[in-house]
């Protein structure tokens, strides 16, 4: 019999992974081709999700991202929820290519915030992981301890957030991408299988169907309670590539992420 006290917040925890960023063993140096990060990062945006299991809806993913290439994600459990009470932040540099050039999280945990943050070292190709411990995400660490550090094979990589937006670059080409990641101390990949595959979906938000790039894809993480990994995500048919829905499959069915709101200047979801 399932807890739902220990599972519904790890069942967040996993969803907020695998949309933000997967674990995994890592092997990939290849640069796959696709349009410049620049070019759909060219002006400040804002997104909202709900993520949902079954019949709960478990909690949200507040997005920021900005031109110079940086971004921001806030991830909160649903009020309502017993339970669970998760709330962390997450955010990253990320070059040209969208691979990821710093980055660091925090989650609330008590009374203090528990955090890791990367220190890159690209031209040594090694990362330096520090936990760190603060009272709230505004206040400087009170305590910073090295937790352990990482050798990297290739110094293109994406980290827990970037992973959000490197996809974007190829959802209108047919290859298949595989990406080192590094996220929670730890080095994997990520394999993206882009086909062109334009198919429709609804979401809330909208009374007609959004036209969607459906994007396949799968990790090597060890998931809890049956979650194998793997996830179709549906990005928004157009320049941008706007994460509009995914699905991670669980043993008991799917975790859903589906966009509730966005704020950047000119842009809708396209509609069939």
């Amino acid at each position: 019999m399932i807890n739902l006290k220990t599972f519904l917040p790890q069942l967040l925890v996993f969803a907020t992974v695998c949309w933000l960023g997967p674990d995994s063993e890592s092997t990939s140096t290849s640069i796959p081709s696709g349009i410049p990060g620049r070019v759909v990062l060219a002006e400040e945006e804002e997104y909202f999700y709900k993520v949902s299991w079954s019949i709960f809806t478990l909690g949200t993913i507040h997005i920021k991202a900005f031109p110079d290439c940086h971004a921001e994600a806030y991830v909160d459990s649903h009020e309502g929820l017993p339970f669970v009470d998760l709330h962390s932040i997450h955010f990253c540099v990320m070059d040209s290519l969208f691979y990821s050039r710093g980055c660091r999280s925090m989650e609330k945990r008590g009374d203090q915030w528990w955090g890791l943050d990367y220190r890159y070292d690209l031209p040594g190709k090694r990362i330096w992981i520090d936990e760190t411990f603060q009272k709230d995400p505004l206040s400087p660490p009170a305590s910073r301890n090295l937790k352990d550090s990482l050798k990297l094979q290739t110094t293109n990589f994406i980290d827990g957030l970037s992973i959000g937006f490197f996809p974007r670059r190829f959802v209108k080409t047919q290859q298949t991408v595989v990406v080192p990641t590094v996220l929670y101390g730890k080095l994997g990949n990520t394999t993206f299988y882009f086909n062109q595959n334009v198919v429709e979906q609804d979401i809330d938000a909208l009374e007609r169907p959004v036209r969607v790039v459906e994007v396949q894809g799968t990790t090597d993480v060890e998931g809890i309670f049956g979650m194998t990994g793997d996830f179709v995500g549906w990005f928004s048919d157009d320049s941008l590539g706007v994460p509009i829905k995914g699905k991670l499959k669980v043993l008991l069915g799917d975790v859903t992420i589906e966009l509730t709101g966005w704020h950047r200047k000119g842009w809708n979801p396209p509609t069939m």
